[in-house]
C-alpha cells in the first residue's frame, strides 16, 4: 500500500515539475520573444536595418519649368504611388514680420489651410480628406515652409487645392478670429510654462533686439490687430518665384514636375520685398542669467556657444564632436557623467542649430534644485575637458559608425525625402549630396575632431540662462 502511495505520489510531483519546466521554457521563449521583437532595442534596429547599406544609386535630378523656369530637386521613385512636395519661401520666416506685425508669418501659415476664396474651412478639409491628401505650412525663424503629400490617383485634384490656396487664400474674418483666440490661449500659457518661459528669456539675453530675440509666437498685440489684407499683403511681398526652393519625391516623372511647377508656382510674383536682417552681435563670454520660478518641480538650464554654418570646412568634424560630448543620448560623455555615473539627471544633451545668422553649438538640462549644482559643475567640468583633451580614437570611430548607419533612417518615408531635397538646395550641397555624406563623415580624423573641440569648447566660453529654484542646493 505504502509502495502504491509513494507511486502516485511520485507520479504526481513529476507531473508538477513537467508543468514548471513547460512553464519556464514559455516564460523564457516569451522573454526572447520581447527582447528580440518587441522590446526597443536601438542598436538591433540600426545593425539589422535594411536601410543601413543602402546607397542612393539614383541621383536627384534638377528640373526646371519650361515657361516660368522655376527650379525643383526631384527624385523619382516608384516603389508606392506617393508624391511629396516641400516648398520654401526663404527668407520669409519669423525674423521677416515688420516690427509693428510681429506675429503675422504664424498666423499666416495657420489660415492658410482655412480655406480658399471658392471653399469654406469645412469644405477645403472635407476634400483633403476625401483624396487622403496631407497639406501643411509653418513659420520658421528664417523661413515659411510648406508641405504636400497626395497618392498618385488624386495628384491633380492636390495640385489644384494647393494653387488655390497659394493663389487665393480665403483668411475668412470667423476663421481669422478663431485662430486668434487660439493664439491668446498659446500666449497666455506661455507665462506658466517654464521652458516656455526659458526659451523667451534665452533668446532675449542672447540675441538683444535682434529679430532673433523676438517671441516666436509675435506680440498680442500685433496679432490681435491683424486682418486679411494683411494676410495678403505678407504673402504678396514675402511669397515669390525667386525666393522659391522645391523638393520632390515620389511617383512623378521630370517631364511631368516640369509641368507642374508652372502651373501650381507660376502665378506666384517674380520677386519678394522682404527687408536684409542683419548677423546679431553676440557675447558668449556674458555672465549667467537665472529666472526665479520657485513653482517649478526641477531647475531647467539653457546654453548656447558659437557654432558653424552648414557650409563651414568645420561642420563634420563638429558635428562628429558634438555626438561624442551630448548628441547621442544615453552614450554620450554628458550623460554618462551625470546621468549614469552620479544619476544626478534624466535629461542632458547638446545639439547644433543652423539659425542664417547665428549658427550655435547649444544644450540644456534640468535637475532638481538639491541635485541642480552638482550637474552644472560637471557640465562646466565635462566641457573644459573635452575642450582641452578632445576625443579618443575610439570614440570618434564609435560615433562615426553610429552616424553612418543611422543615417538612412531618414529616409523611411517619401516625405523625408523630399524635404531633404529642399535642404540639400537651400545649403546649396549639390545634386550628389546623398551619395558623398557618408563618406564626408567616414573621412573625418581623431585630430580633426580633437581641433575643432579645442576650438568650440573653450573653457567657460558658453552663455547660460537658468530657470527655477535657485536658493541653497543641499545634496540630500
Amino acid at each position: 500500500m505504502r509502495s502504491r502511495r509513494r507511486s502516485k505520489s511520485s507520479a504526481f510531483f513529476a507531473k508538477i515539475l513537467q508543468y514548471l519546466l513547460v512553464l519556464l521554457l514559455v516564460l523564457g521563449g516569451s522573454w526572447y520573444f520581447y527582447k528580440q521583437y518587441i522590446s526597443f532595442n536601438a542598436e538591433k534596429i540600426l545593425s539589422e536595418s535594411i536601410l543601413q547599406e543602402k546607397t542612393f544609386v539614383a541621383r536627384p535630378v534638377e528640373v526646371i519649368s519650361p515657361h516660368y523656369k522655376i527650379k525643383a530637386y526631384l527624385l523619382e521613385e516608384k516603389t508606392a504611388p506617393i508624391i511629396s512636395f516641400s516648398f520654401m519661401f526663404k527668407g520669409a520666416g519669423r525674423v521677416s514680420d515688420d516690427k509693428d506685425q510681429q506675429g503675422i508669418s504664424g498666423l499666416t501659415a495657420a489660415m492658410l489651410t482655412e480655406g480658399t476664396e471658392s471653399l469654406t474651412s469645412q469644405d477645403f478639409k472635407e476634400k483633403l480628406e476625401n483624396y487622403a491628401i496631407g497639406i501643411s505650412f509653418s513659420a520658421g525663424l528664417d523661413d515659411f515652409t510648406g508641405a504636400m503629400v497626395t497618392t498618385s490617383e488624386h495628384q491633380k485634384q492636390a495640385y489644384a487645392l494647393l494653387k488655390d490656396i497659394l493663389i487665393h487664400p480665403r483668411f475668412d474674418k470667423e476663421d481669422l478670429n478663431r485662430t486668434k483666440l487660439q493664439l491668446q490661449k498659446s500666449f497666455l500659457l506661455q507665462k506658466e510654462h517654464p521652458q516656455s518661459i526659458l526659451n523667451l528669456k534665452f533668446a532675449e539675453y542672447l540675441y538683444k533686439n535682434h529679430p532673433y530675440g523676438r517671441n516666436p509666437l509675435g506680440e498680442w498685440n500685433a496679432v490681435s490687430k491683424l486682418n486679411r489684407q494683411d494676410l495678403l499683403k505678407y504673402m504678396q511681398t514675402h511669397f515669390a518665384q525667386n525666393n522659391l526652393i522645391i523638393g520632390v519625391a515620389g511617383d512623378i516623372t521630370p517631364e511631368n514636375l516640369e509641368n507642374v511647377l508652372d502651373d501650381v508656382f507660376g502665378s506666384l510674383p517674380q520677386s519678394t520685398a522682404i527687408d536684409f536682417v542683419r548677423n546679431p552681435d553676440m557675447d558668449f563670454n556674458m555672465p549667467e542669467l537665472n529666472i526665479d520660478f520657485a513653482a517649478g518641480a526641477q531647475n531647467i538650464s539653457r546654453f548656447a556657444a558659437k557654432g558653424v554654418s552648414r557650409s563651414d570646412k568645420d561642420f563634420y568634424p563638429l558635428y562628429v564632436a558634438n555626438h561624442i560630448f551630448g548628441g547621442s543620448g544615453l552614450s554620450s560623455r554628458l550623460s554618462k557623467a551625470a546621468r549614469e555615473d552620479k544619476g544626478l539627471t534624466y535629461s542632458i544633451y547638446t545639439y547644433m542649430s543652423l539659425a542664417d545668422k547665428s549658427p550655435l553649438l547649444q544644450g540644456e538640462f534640468s535637475a532638481t534644485k538639491d541635485k541642480y549644482a552638482k550637474v552644472k559643475e560637471i557640465l562646466r567640468q565635462e566641457w573644459n575637458k573635452f575642450g582641452q583633451q578632445g576625443a579618443t580614437e575610439q570614440e570618434v570611430e564609435d560615433a562615426k559608425n553610429y552616424l553612418l548607419a543611422s543615417y538612412n533612417l531618414r529616409f523611411a518615408s517619401i516625405a523625408n525625402l523630399s524635404e531633404i531635397l529642399l535642404y540639400m538646395q537651400k545649403e546649396d550641397l549639390g545634386l550628389d549630396f546623398l551619395q558623398n555624406r557618408n563618406n564626408n563623415i567616414k573621412n573625418i580624423s581623431t585630430e580633426q575632431v580633437n581641433q575643432v573641440a579645442k576650438k568650440y569648447f573653450k573653457p567657460q566660453g558658453y552663455v547660460s540662462v537658468n530657470i527655477g529654484n535657485f536658493g541653497q542646493n543641499k545634496e540630500k
